[in-house]
């Protein structure tokens, strides 16, 4: 992962670890109370949320993800890796599709207010570049941001939004769908079969 991005996560992680910590304490939510309790200035969080209600919401996201080195543990190849993050997110975007739609729902309000802001995580992308580790020394970081940006793409609540919404097709065919995405995907990058 690019330096730049893996600081960037760092400082969204520790924005949204304050923000659990301070909703736990029975504190009221302000960017300006996690600037302080962070010790990262108000410029910096406004940037990252520029609502606390995204940042809240985030935030109670972040307690329902499965670290990524737990869904890959044990798994070697690749296609197996990439495809075990996909069906991950896919599957927790569904079992928690109300949430996530009304997640979505307040990043577009906050869109909508201020759009230069940094309104979503960079979850997917970090979970996908982790996954192609093995191919590391194969292709190049520029490669591997790359696909993991494409991948990043194909996976999350907008894809079932997609997929219920637009597609109307139940989870299986949904499933295959995505799967096969993937696979040309990989191919076109993996150079195999």
């Amino acid at each position: 992962m690019a330096p730049r991005t893996a600081q960037k996560n760092r400082t969204r992680a520790e924005l949204l670890a304050s923000a659990r910590r301070l909703m736990g304490q029975g504190k009221e939510l302000t960017l300006a109370r996690v600037a302080k309790d962070t010790n990262i200035s108000r410029a910096t969080v406004y940037r990252y949320f520029s609502d606390p209600a995204v940042l809240a919401a985030e935030s109670s996201l972040d307690f329902q993800v499965t670290p990524t080195a737990e869904l890959l543990d044990g798994i070697v190849d690749p296609r197996e890796r990439v495809h075990s993050v996909a069906s991950y997110y896919t599957a927790i975007s569904r079992e928690h599709e109300g949430f996530f739609r009304q997640f979505l729902a307040k990043t577009m309000q906050a869109w909508q207010k201020k759009t230069d802001a940094e309104l979503r995580g960079g979850r997917r992308i970090a979970a996908f570049t982790e996954a192609l580790d093995p191919v590391q020394g194969i292709m190049s970081a520029k490669e591997i941001e790359d696909l993991a940006y494409r991948l990043s793409m194909l996976t999350g609540i907008e894809q079932v939004i997609i997929q219920k919404d637009i597609l109307r097709v139940d989870d299986a065919t949904a499933d295959e769908l995505l799967s096969g995405t993937l696979d040309a995907l990989l191919n076109q990058y993996l150079k195999t079969g």
